[in-house]
């Protein structure tokens, strides 16, 4: 093998060489005497930094090793390096992957908890991939940090219907040895995701309400049948899913645009002016000369509602009397902005600028999340109750946001004593993981059920105290529960020897100092907006029961970002002019980018 890539490397050499003959049998001599051999930890270290470095971390095509311009910047770097070729190079891609893969098995061996994203994404040559990527707090002498790693980006043939995805995803899980320590999945709302995971995860709850939209790939949603529909709907209340935050909060804003048509005709407008701005280079000369070369309106996304408030955010920040020029000079009077149309954008950004705000909190990697999902909804909530008396032209807007706020948060409303239960149906974001995780975040404590829950004294009291139930129950050690007594009750330890005298050994007092009631009354009292991973690193020794609460919770995602992330990774790697690569080298690519230290 390796003689056959010496050989390989030996005629590439010799069909880019720029010499005009034949080199001497001295030179060649020199030149081969002075060369590492591929086993010389000089050559190996620049040839693993090559990979590494450049084509994983810098995203360079493999065809650069065969490149004679590198080839030749190679031998100014170090002129005893061997070049090598691409084969080789696309060998020690799956070496690496694997070596990766071992790694990531060994690490996933010394957790308890994680948490997973799920999506399937298809390349520029429809050829669809699962990606998952894995979630854990590890905890070190001093400090806690939360790991996201990609076990899997793995090719995906056929339909993605429910039964396939569960079938892919488990056999994922066997290999890394994680289902039985799995906490909690975090996917879209297609159906056959959802559908996916009650055949992982049977269960006889009630019904979860169906969000009707999915706006990342309409293919997803072919594969259930009406008869399926009924299955899934008597069975997804399964609490190990949790739905996506962000594409939730996504649809809320969609609800809230779509029912408003007293904005159409302005967002008409500055979509069209800003496909100008993309299209048009005489129009956007004549915007630039007046507001400069840096000042851009960027186009909408419509599987992504904050790019809308990114461009109206962009077109405000213009002076309205300078636009209105620009577009009559350029012969464009039916993009003007009326007076009105630039007051209500202006009334747009200020309603759904907090919106905003709570997609990009709840969208971190290596940060904490889910705790921030409660604490946002109920903020949004009371911004837009805020707003009502205010607003001058978007009332629809800002009550129909509120609508559908709280139907696709109903768990959180209901959980808060903000809105009632409807009998045999499971609410979604009901779980209790957060409430646990927005309290036992330093960021947030129970701030947000004083400030943001909309009710009486005694409403917040009792939230208070079924937040604080929530959390002692999963801090009471079922080990050591049968051992407590009540506080200030004492009893008899046996000595060690026993004896004559073992009825006159001492009585003890339980140390209630550690009980999880106490540990929680303590945490309350310092929490003060402390970073969350900071703050229990800190205090792992004094709240042992909390530190293992917050450990689990704290280390699911509050949405699926972190796989979507992954997927443009892909989609950088396999650019236009790539588009031959083949899967499994695609997926190697990813895959060591992604785990990549």
């Amino acid at each position: 093998m390796l003689t056959s890539i010496r050989f390989e490397e030996y005629q590439m050499k010799k069909r880019i060489t720029n010499e005009p003959q034949q080199p001497s049998i001295s030179q060649f001599m020199d030149t081969c005497a002075g060369q590492y051999s591929m086993t010389h930890p000089q050559q190996k270290a620049i040839t693993n930094a090559l990979l590494s470095d450049l084509i994983i971390g810098c995203n360079l095509p493999l065809s650069i090793v065969e490149n004679k311009n590198f080839r030749h910047f190679l031998t100014v770097v170090d002129r005893k390096y061997s070049p090598v070729c691409r084969r080789t190079i696309i060998s020690k891609t799956e070496n690496l992957a694997a070596e990766k893969r071992s790694m990531l098995k060994t690490q996933l061996s010394e957790t308890d908890h994680v948490s997973v994203t799920v999506d399937i994404w298809s390349d520029r040559r429809m050829r669809g991939f699962l990606g998952i990527t894995v979630h854990w707090i590890q905890k070190e002498t001093e400090r806690m940090q939360l790991k996201s790693k990609l076990p899997a980006f793995d090719r995906f043939k056929g339909l993605h219907t429910g039964e396939r995805i569960c079938e892919k995803f488990e056999a994922i899980c066997d290999e890394y040895n994680i289902k039985d320590k799995l906490d909690y999945i975090i996917s879209d709302n297609a159906a056959n995701m959802r559908k996916a995971f009650t055949v992982c995860f049977p269960t006889e709850q009630a019904e979860e309400h169906d969000d009707g939209d999915h706006l990342d790939d309409p293919e997803l949603w072919h594969d259930l049948t009406l008869e399926d529909q009924e299955t899934v709907g008597a069975a997804m209340a399964k609490t190990q899913r949790l739905q996506c935050f962000a594409h939730t909060l996504q649809l809320v804003v969609k609800d809230g645009l779509s029912e408003t048509k007293v904005a159409s005709p302005s967002l008409s407008k500055l979509s069209k002016l800003s496909s100008l701005l993309h299209t048009s280079t005489t129009f956007k000369d004549v915007f630039e000369a007046e507001f400069g070369e840096q000042k851009a309106i960027p186009a909408a996304v419509i599987t992504r509602w904050n790019s809308t408030l990114r461009q109206v955010k962009a077109v405000i920040q213009c002076d309205h009397l300078k636009l209105c020029a620009v577009l009559e000079m350029t012969g464009h009077k039916e993009l003007l902005f009326t007076t009105r149309e630039w007051n209500l954008l202006k009334e747009m950004v200020d309603i759904l600028k907090p919106f905003g705000e709570a997609t990009d909190l709840t969208q971190g990697e290596k940060i904490v999340t889910i705790s921030a999902v409660v604490p946002s909804v109920l903020s949004l909530n009371h911004h837009l109750e805020k707003l009502k008396p205010q607003v001058c032209f978007l009332n629809g807007l800002v009550r129909s946001l509120q609508a559908s706020l709280n139907k696709r948060f109903l768990g959180i409303f209901i959980s808060v004593r903000m809105s009632r239960a409807e009998d045999g149906i499971t609410a979604p974001f009901s779980d209790p993981v957060y409430l646990k995780a927005a309290a036992l975040d330093p960021a947030f404590s129970l701030l947000w059920v004083e400030h943001h829950v909309l009710g009486s004294c005694d409403i917040k009291t009792e939230v208070t105290q079924k937040v604080k139930d929530l959390i002692l129950q999963d801090a009471a050690d079922p080990a050591k529960s049968e051992q407590l007594v009540t506080p200030g009750e004492e009893h008899q330890e046996d000595c060690e020897d026993g004896g004559l005298f073992a009825a006159y050994c001492k009585r003890q007092k339980k140390d209630v100092g550690k009980s999880p009631a106490l540990q929680l009354s303590h945490y309350l009292d310092i929490a003060d907006g402390q970073n969350a991973l900071l703050f229990w690193a800190m205090n792992m020794q004094t709240l042992p029961s909390l530190f293992h609460v917050a450990t689990r919770v704290l280390a699911v995602p509050a949405c699926s970002a972190p796989v979507e992330r992954v997927f443009s990774y892909g989609g950088i790697i396999l650019r236009p002019h790539r588009a031959q690569m083949t899967d499994r080298l695609l997926a190697n690519l990813v895959f060591c980018k992604c785990n990549a230290e």
